[in-house]
């Protein structure tokens, strides 16, 4: 276990330092330079400009100027917002909160049903009900998630009027659990809907194998229910391989959130890197980027140590 830990570790560094290396490309590429986008408006006071100059290295030689922005970085300096004046990295922190509250309830509508989904549909095969579903759940893991997400909010939210359109709170500035909860639904199964089909599909799969092994069959010679056949006996041994598709799901979601809270207004990181663009806060830009890719590689890591430490026959070396 721990050995695979390093290995993943020492894969996982890498992939870091190649993010590091784009993001901090990401602000000498766009219009006038690294100072302006620092400084915006204040950019015309040429003293202003030789002074951030100097201070941030940036008249050194590029590798320098990267080893500077690294050490920074890894210190908690990401810089100053030039659309709200804060340090980036207090804008930063509430959004991703935020992120990884709509990641987490994607990934719990997404595994709850899409284990039911695979239970019943290989319960009842070849019926309509199986066939029904399948194609309902081919369907939505071929669509796009923001389309989902527009059909979603037209539905429910604009034409039934069940559930509120955008915004994580209500318009009062009501925080409430069950306020958010409502919020939470529409962005959350708009997000959850490709790897709900992928885990549907996969423990469906499984599942129909797994009725026609021998200690089924006994099972049901023996007289017991149907119910304790399915859920005791076969649902058992497809349980390891339904937490190892649900916990690949975990990094998708994540970057499936970053679209959806644009289409839902869900104040996240996601809809921080849209607003910055829109803004041309590059600094902001460069700092979510960053935290992103980082949060990303992070999940997936200890996603790959929880499938390995349920099931040890994915262990590798």
């Amino acid at each position: 276990m721990h050995r695979y830990f390093a290995q993943r570790l020492a894969t996982a560094i890498p992939t870091m330092i190649g993010v590091s290396l784009v993001t901090f490309a990401l602000l000498h590429v766009v219009p006038g330079g690294p100072v302006v986008a620092m400084l915006g408006l204040a950019a015309t006071n040429a003293a202003a400009v030789a002074a951030v100059t100097k201070e941030l290295g940036l008249d050194r030689p590029i590798w320098e100027q990267y080893g500077i922005w690294l050490k920074r970085a890894l210190s908690g300096d990401l810089g100053t917002s030039t659309e709200f004046h804060v340090p980036v990295l207090q804008l930063i922190g509430p959004k991703l909160a935020h992120t990884l509250i709509l990641t987490a309830g994607s990934l719990s509508i997404a595994a709850v049903f899409g284990v039911i989904l695979g239970i019943t549909t290989a319960v009842y095969h070849r019926s309509l009900y199986d066939r029904a579903a399948m194609l309902i759940m081919l369907i939505g893991a071929s669509a796009p998630v923001f389309w989902i997400g527009l059909l979603l909010s037209y539905l429910f939210a604009i034409r039934l009027g069940w559930l509120p359109a955008m915004g994580m709170t209500s318009i009062t500035g009501d925080a409430s659990p069950m306020v958010v909860l409502r919020h939470l639904l529409l962005p959350a199964f708009a997000n959850s809907i490709i790897s709900l089909a992928v885990i549907a599909r996969i423990v469906r799969s499984n599942m129909l194998e797994a009725l026609v092994q021998p200690y089924v069959l006994a099972a049901r010679a023996r007289g017991l229910s149907r119910t304790r056949q399915v859920v005791v006996h076969a649902f058992r041994n497809v349980l390891p391989d339904a937490i190892n598709i649900t916990g690949l799901q975990v990094g998708f979601l994540f970057g499936g959130a970053l679209f959806v809270e644009v289409v839902f207004a869900w104040p996240g990181i996601g809809y921080l890197i849209y607003s910055s663009i829109q803004a041309r806060d590059y600094l902001t830009l460069q700092a979510s980027v960053l935290v992103v890719s980082a949060v990303f590689v992070v999940v997936n890591l200890f996603a790959d140590m929880a499938r390995i430490a349920l099931d040890p026959r994915e262990r590798v070396g």
